[in-house]
């Protein structure tokens, strides 16, 4: 594959994962599937603590992915 085309998928990947930080995409992508039950929702008492919150640890990790993918376009 071409770098090009990787960096790309990376950014986009980035993209698509930081939408789901918006409550109305998040309820209707994966909120939808735990509703119709083809995913189970992890227990609460087995969740540790998470320093950031649900939606800063998905926007951090989205900007991981997009600054990974313009580092593989503009290392060419």
């Amino acid at each position: 594959m071409d770098k090009t085309i990787i960096g790309m998928l990376f950014i986009t990947a980035g993209a698509i994962y930081g939408s789901l930080a918006l409550d109305g995409i998040y309820n209707r992508t994966l909120g939808y599937l735990v509703e119709h039950e083809w995913l189970k929702p992890p227990v609460i008492k087995q969740l540790e603590k998470n320093l950031l919150g649900r939606k800063a640890t998905i926007l951090f990790y989205s900007a991981i992915l997009i600054i990974i993918g313009v580092y593989i376009l503009y290392a060419q």
